[in-house]
């Protein structure tokens, strides 16, 4: 592979093009009560996505989802420390699959969750194939993981 630039958080220009690692995110579990509610895992789970939406869109479409599976493994507390990643699972026609995991600072898996994406035209809002940037993605990123 040729010379890479971080051109932000995971994202990489490559002389190849434009390509995604994984992403990664830390967090501080908030919460009123001295559990933190797994609805909040959701939301923690959407904002470590952000990154692969930016993507999406650099890629030339939009990306919705369309299936989320989250297995909850253990209790998650206030004021725990977190670290969630995500990356490229598979990829079919008109979309493809992240997978992510939520890891306590003390390396105990909380969350795994995986999320299927259609990929759509931002103007027709209608499936679309995935781009070739995201596809290739799959090759690329085993490198890094």
């Amino acid at each position: 592979m040729g010379t890479k630039e971080r051109i932000n958080g995971n994202t990489l220009l490559t002389e190849e093009g434009l390509i995604m690692a994984f992403s990664e995110m830390e967090v501080i579990a908030e919460s009123n009560r001295f559990h933190v509610s797994n609805v909040q895992l959701y939301e923690y789970l959407d904002n470590a996505r952000t990154d692969w939406y930016k993507f999406c869109k650099l890629a030339g479409v939009e990306a919705v989802i369309v299936h989320i599976n989250a297995d909850y493994k253990k209790e998650l507390f206030n004021q725990d420390k977190l670290r969630i990643r995500t990356w490229l699972e598979r990829v079919g026609n008109t979309s493809f699959t992240l997978k992510q995991t939520v890891v306590k600072q003390i390396g105990e898996i909380v969350v795994s969750a995986e999320v299927v994406f259609a990929t759509i035209d931002k103007d027709k809002r209608t499936k679309v194939r995935v781009p070739d940037d995201i596809r290739n993605l799959l090759n690329d990123q085993s490198e890094w993981l």
